[in-house]
């Protein structure tokens, strides 16, 4: 490096980390205008990338992961699949997308419910409902039964699992945790509680909805089987010779 040129060096790390320029060369508006378009870059982007999930998921309702191809999905964003491939590289990996987005949309929400300063069974119940209400929507039933039907063919079920349903029974024996901590629940193994409760709280309805035995729900029957599976629930986790 020549005598006195660190001085006039400015670190950029905007876009592709530190790089040195020399800043005699450039103005602070050039500098300036270059960073905003680099936000709006990234801004572009992303609304794109947002456009090419929100597309497949619908494609991938409408059609089934199998049934479903990458041209279909280009010709609906518009655009080719070159892009397509320039934000996912694969089917696998755009479906994973689509369904990530809807578990973080539908149901961050239902496990902010569980609320450890509410009398138990009252936090249990509500956090019941919401539960079903929302694994029971025909669109998330639709989603259930592609990765089912994929998941002995790739890694999509096991990657949904990871980053959504395991995640929700992380958060769900953390509640409970607390609650054998208070004493409100007996001493146990608080993610096997968690499994235990979230079984119950689909025994009755989730299986004949996914095999079509039922097309939908009557949101009136949510209510007396989360009383059945909390209910039972609480008989099994009570501490002994005390009320839940």
């Amino acid at each position: 490096m020549e005598k006195g040129l660190g001085s006039s060096l400015h670190p950029l790390t905007e876009l592709y980390g530190t790089v040195l320029v020399d800043t005699k060369q450039l103005s602070s508006k050039t500098v300036l205008t270059s960073t905003k378009k680099v936000s709006a870059m990234r801004c572009k982007s992303e609304t794109k990338r947002q456009s090419i999930i929100d597309t497949a998921d619908a494609v991938f309702r409408e059609l089934g992961f199998e049934a479903t191809s990458m041209s279909e999905i280009a010709a609906r964003v518009g655009g080719s699949k070159a892009t397509l491939y320039n934000y996912f590289s694969s089917k696998d990996e755009l479906f994973v997308a689509t369904i990530l987005q809807f578990a973080q949309t539908h149901m961050e929400g239902v496990f902010r419910l569980l609320d450890p300063n509410q009398a138990l069974e009252h936090s249990l119940r509500t956090f019941g409902e919401a539960f079903l209400q929302t694994i029971c929507r025909p669109e998330l039933v639709s989603v259930q039964r592609n990765l089912l039907a994929e998941s002995g063919r790739s890694d999509v079920g096991r990657i949904f699992y990871a980053h959504g349903p395991q995640q929700g029974q992380e958060l769900l024996a953390a509640f409970l945790e607390k609650r054998i901590a208070q004493g409100r629940l007996r001493p146990a193994n608080a993610l096997v509680a968690a499994h235990h409760l979230i079984g119950l709280l689909k025994s009755e309805i989730l299986e004949p909805l996914l095999l079509r035995v039922h097309d939908q729900i009557d949101p009136a029957e949510i209510p007396p089987m989360v009383e059945r599976a909390v209910e039972v629930f609480l008989l099994g986790y009570a501490p002994q010779n005390s009320p839940a």
